[in-house]
């Protein structure tokens, strides 16, 4: 590690209780520094009031090279010292790159009081993928997703390696997949992730995107007969589908619903242009798996798998539905299913 990068250094205090004093005395000698606060409830004057505590006892993070927090402590007398890992087998102080820092800082100061954190012996994130929030309160912020026991809903987490982590509900929005949870995932996301193929960058509206990709992959798919094949038009059209699977390929949706919008039209341009096609088709299965017997997207997801897979099983199971609805009145979403299945099945594409 360089001694002369500016970065975040994990400052201890032998002198326990005085974390928020000790802070407020360096911000004034315009000094960098914040410490990780959560609600606690506390008896004050004969009442029970709601207040802002340290998260962790005697931890306070400061802002600067090696040699300038060292001078900064040197003449306090508030026994701070730097600390080093003790989760660890590191000899070099603790310290935090400035974008995970101020990452960190924003999602726990956003989210309030709805936050728990974890010492390191805590939590164990082996599990989860690395992502980027798309929206919400958390928009543009990195973490790694993943279920808590006795939390009912998936966490956004983010951490201090080796210090602290701290886990915040998610709200059901887009999520844009940065790293696989397959991977080493004690550390919040370190850098950007490259963008797309050069000359081609992620969505900049992903409904229209996800519409526009549905519509070119059906076209292509089950529509476009072989003779028109040959027309310039038809190559442009091809060129103007991977482009656009490419500015969604990095997307992943939070809830089920929201993935299967992506997974479907992803999986049919993968079969199209015969790219990647496996991990497609494995997503749109992965996605089916958790979505309601009454979801169209799960009957959608199972009638292409039909036809493009040969999966007879789905196939059975869409003529079970189609079948069940003969003699009702059927509702817009039926009417349109029932169309594309009679598209695929029972009037292939001529030459």
């Amino acid at each position: 590690m360089d001694e002369n990068e500016v970065r975040w250094y994990v400052i201890g205090s032998v002198t326990r209780g005085r974390e928020l004093k000790i802070r407020d005395e360096l911000r004034r000698e315009n000094h960098e520094c914040f410490v990780p606060l959560r609600y606690d409830v506390r008896k004050k004057c004969g009442q029970r009031q709601r207040t802002l505590v340290p998260a962790v006892t005697g931890l306070i993070f400061l802002f600067g090279t090696l040699e300038d927090v060292r001078e900064i402590i040197r003449f306090r007398h508030d026994g701070l010292f730097i600390r080093k890992s003790t989760y660890s087998n590191k000899e070099d102080y603790l310290s935090v790159s400035d974008h995970d820092m101020r990452n960190f800082i924003a999602v726990t100061e956003q989210a309030g009081e709805n936050i728990t954190y974890f010492n390191p012996d805590e939590i164990h994130l082996q599990v989860g993928d690395k992502i980027r929030v798309n929206g919400g309160m958390f928009d543009g912020r990195e973490g790694v997703i993943m279920r808590i026991k006795g939390k009912r809903r998936r966490q956004l987490v983010v951490s201090i390696p080796d210090i602290v982590y701290a886990a915040v509900e998610l709200e059901p929005e887009l999520l844009e997949l940065i790293t696989s949870g397959q991977q080493d995932s004690t550390s919040i996301v370190e850098k950007t992730p490259e963008s797309s193929p050069k000359g081609n960058r992620r969505t900049q509206n992903i409904d229209e995107d996800k519409k526009l990709l549905s519509d070119l992959a059906h076209r292509l798919l089950f529509e476009v007969t072989s003779s028109y094949q040959h027309e310039k038009e038809y190559f442009l059209w091809i060129s103007e589908l991977r482009r656009v699977r490419e500015r969604l390929l990095p997307y992943k949706g939070y809830i089920a619903a929201q993935e299967a919008e992506l997974a479907i039209p992803l999986y049919l341009a993968a079969v199209k242009l015969e790219e990647d096609v496996e991990a497609a088709e494995q997503r749109v299965r992965k996605v089916m798996e958790r979505l309601n017997d009454s979801s169209f997207h799960k009957l959608y997801i199972r009638l292409y798998l039909a036809r493009l897979a040969g999966d007879e099983e789905s196939r059975r199971k869409v003529e079970e539905q189609v079948a069940a609805w003969q003699g009702i009145r059927l509702t817009p979403k039926q009417k349109e299913f029932l169309d594309e299945y009679k598209l695929l099945f029972d009037s292939p594409k001529k030459d």
